[in-house]
């Protein structure tokens, strides 16, 4: 980006940021024919509420379009998702006074949203499909060093939904300080909040077996250990076999140290599952599986979707960081438990 441009966009986004009235945001979904005669709404995650979902506003789609109106005082993360089908929606940055537009992808049909200073800089439009690592770095970015206090903090929220971690919460009591009433703010609160529940809870009761019928309790792996990485993965997946070398890598230095690696195996086949994991990768770390696949009670926990997926975990299960691919982990490793 051009520094003209750039120093613009602060400039748009200082006059978004001191506007705290409301204004009505429209929002505009085309390319929906399949869909005509349901209902889209747009609304927020909110655990508060009966179905964990705050919706503001909705609309009939007809010939394929569906025009939402609603007032609102400050911008945020917000969903616009069909009714009564939580796995299709589009997440974005809805502003005060914004014109936002909604369109399905011609390739499978998943909705974007689009349009909106602080939207496009938060969720800008791909040019090819990023990797969930890309994803937490481009937010990272934004909420640790972006000029503008606002943007700072959507893009704190964008990555709260998934989680949060040392650096998120530190950035969060500087805005929370900066900012003061925002609704942003409010709901990650809420989240935190959420969240620490369902992970006390989880951890309490969440069990699964190794390969020769040992059961493995959560908790208890966590409190022997200073870090344990919680890795999602399967045989059929190419990537998270790419990671082995890797994980292998970083426990044969840091096991000693305080180190865990569980694996939470997301297989359907269990013969698949011991296979890679003796016979093809020699796998020397807690290998689990509930037999669940992706409905496993800890990936829906950590709201995996895809894989590979990570979370390093301390030993009172407390996030430090997410999605550590590659070399990343050692690195990360190598500042918590320098040898």
């Amino acid at each position: 980006m051009g520094k003209t441009r750039f120093n613009v966009l602060l400039v748009a986004m200082a006059c978004l940021a001191s506007s705290v009235q409301a204004a009505e945001t429209i929002v505009t979904a085309t390319g929906l024919d399949e869909h005509n005669g349901e209902l889209l709404e747009l609304g927020y995650p909110d655990p508060r509420i009966e179905g964990d979902f705050e919706v503001l506003d909705l609309a009939f789609i007809e010939n394929g379009t569906a025009t939402i109106r609603t007032d609102i005082e400050d911008p945020f993360v917000a969903h616009v998702r069909l009714v009564d089908d939580d796995e299709s929606f589009a997440t974005g940055v809805v502003e005060p006074g914004g014109q936002h537009q909604v369109a399905a992808a011609e390739s499978d049909g998943s909705l974007r949203l689009s349009g909106g200073t602080y939207n496009e800089l938060i969720f800008p439009a791909p040019t090819s499909t990023p990797s969930d690592s890309e994803v937490d770095e481009h937010l990272k970015e934004i909420y640790l060093s972006h000029g503008d206090s606002t943007a700072r903090m959507l893009a704190l929220q964008a990555a709260w939904l998934e989680g949060d971690d040392d650096d998120q919460n530190a950035t969060f009591a500087e805005l929370s300080g900066v900012l003061g009433d925002y609704r942003a703010l409010d709901l990650m609160t809420a989240l935190r909040d959420h969240r620490t529940e369902q992970i006390a809870r989880t951890l309490k009761y969440f069990s699964a077996l190794t390969l020769d019928g040992e059961e493995v309790r959560l908790e208890d792996v966590l409190k022997d250990n200073q870090y344990t990485l919680v890795e999602f993965w399967a045989s059929w997946c190419g990537p998270c076999i790419a990671e082995i070398p890797y994980l292998k890598s970083a426990y044969e230095k840091y096991r000693d140290k305080g180190f865990e690696i569980l694996s939470v195996n997301l297989d359907e086949d269990p013969a698949a599952w011991e296979t890679a994991s003796v016979e093809k990768y020699d796998i020397p770390w807690v290998n689990v599986c509930d037999g669940e696949a992706f409905d496993s009670t800890i990936a829906k926990l950590y709201r995996v979707k895809a894989i590979p997926a990570n979370y390093l975990i301390t030993s009172d299960g407390k996030r430090v960081a997410r999605h550590l691919r590659g070399e990343s982990l050692e690195t990360k490793l190598a500042e918590l438990l320098p040898l």
